[in-house]
């Protein structure tokens, strides 16, 4: 049963000087049809992860402080352990972005799957929405799904395990799954609402 996600603060202008430049691209084709979502690598973030690292800023440099104040210093340069998620519906002059950031400090599992390795994690959802330079920011928390240690070029079998993203026009939300060992796990169905009603 999808289930409708409530934000934990209001819309608020994004605090920091991050321009969507990086997303701008055409427009989102079909964008009612299930995707997979994008995972990014932060620890080391390039210039095409600015919008990602804006607007985990905050948690990032929480995490770091973290890593640092139990002795913990293998992460002198970048950032501790932190990737992220996240699907990206573009409209007109209007990007939305949906983000769930995986940090060590912020995330909870909640379904496992031993046999493949793999875990699904609570974790702090954002959703931004830029028209033109200006931009609000709002968050929650989102299903984060987390394959375990494996070689570097591993992907999960998106028939057993995925998580994915649409958007509904009408809605104006983005709807989220998750399916792990081919079954949905129903924590993780929801839907998000780009604008507070």
């Amino acid at each position: 049963m999808r289930k409708l996600l409530i934000f934990l603060s209001v819309a608020a202008p994004i605090g920091f000087s991050v321009r969507a430049t990086a997303l701008e691209l055409a427009l989102t084709a079909n964008p009612d049809k299930w995707r997979p979502v994008v995972y990014r690598d932060l620890q080391i973030p390039g210039p095409l992860d600015a919008p990602f690292t804006g607007i985990w800023a905050d948690m990032i440099d929480q995490n770091n402080r973290r890593y640092t104040s139990v002795g913990d210093t293998r992460y002198a340069v970048g950032n501790a352990p932190a990737r992220e998620a996240h699907f990206v519906v573009r409209g007109g002059d209007r990007i939305a972005m949906l983000s769930v950031l995986n940090i060590a400090t912020a995330c909870k599992i909640i379904a496992t799957d031993a046999a493949a390795n793999i875990n699904v994690k609570m974790c702090p959802l954002r959703v931004a929405v830029w028209q033109g330079p200006q931009g609000t920011v709002r968050q929650a928390r989102g299903c984060y799904l987390e394959p375990g240690a494996q070689p570097g070029n591993f992907t999960p079998d998106p028939s057993y395990a995925v998580s994915y993203a649409s958007y509904d026009v009408a809605a104006k939300a983005i709807n989220l799954g998750v399916i792990l060992a081919h079954k949905a796990v129903e924590k993780c169905s929801q839907i998000v609402p780009l604008y507070e009603k």
